[in-house]
């Protein structure tokens, strides 16, 4: 009998790991993908990035993970000879059931999957808000910004992706930890994952922020 929860996409192999909310700029440069992405911009339609288990991003059809997250194409830049640069937004995660294609590129009939907060999250949002909250301020800091009290969500599945999408855009992960933080089933386990990263991803930017003071030396007075 037919699965009515799934769902075919154009799936798009990479290197990396994308969570929902995330953006993602991508430059198109391969004849499949050109026209991949152009039907997907042509139908308003999303793409499954997912990351590499075998193969290469370019050349022969990689084989893909089995989890990864839709990306919406928020903004375009056609280029010459058809390439094109474009800003995507994570949008759902899903599980690959089945791939029904891979030439002239990976497509496959996916399932959403749904999110679960977890148990109560309230003790690890109280322990990771804090540390977030000075990680987001010292790359503000080390960027030139202004350091004001950021502001971001504290609803358990929308924070751990925020902290997640910080975290993997600001400081090197192995993929198998992004994938693993990406497969989490809930986010409070996700949360809790994140905690010990974000501590030590705050000690490497506090060096880091020492190293670029200007004051640091001996008094002069």
């Amino acid at each position: 009998m037919p699965d009515d929860n799934l769902i075919r996409l154009p799936l798009f192999p990479l290197n990396v790991v994308l969570f929902p909310s995330m953006p993602m700029p991508l430059h198109i440069f391969e004849e499949r993908y050109k026209a991949m992405i152009g039907d997907c911009l042509e139908q308003d339609m999303p793409f499954g990035i997912v990351l590499i288990k075998e193969g290469q991003e370019v050349g022969n059809p990689a084989e893909p993970v089995r989890v990864g997250t839709t990306a919406r194409i928020v903004q375009s830049e056609q280029l010459e000879g058809g390439r094109i640069n474009i800003m995507t937004r994570g949008e759902r995660r899903f599980e690959v059931v089945d791939i029904y294609q891979r030439v002239p590129h990976v497509a496959a009939e996916i399932r959403y999957i749904e999110e679960a907060a977890g148990d109560d999250a309230s003790e690890v949002i109280s322990e990771i808000s804090p540390e977030y909250a000075e990680f987001l301020q010292m790359l503000t800091a080390l960027s030139g910004g202004w350091t004001a009290e950021p502001d971001f969500p504290d609803e358990p599945v929308r924070l751990s992706y925020a902290v997640a999408s910080a975290l993997v855009t600001s400081i090197p992960l192995p993929s198998d930890i992004k994938q693993q933080l990406l497969e989490t089933d809930t986010a409070k386990v996700r949360l809790e994952r994140l905690l010990p990263l974000v501590k030590r991803g705050n000690e490497a930017l506090r060096e880091e922020v020492a190293k670029r003071n200007p004051f640091r030396g001996p008094r002069l007075n």
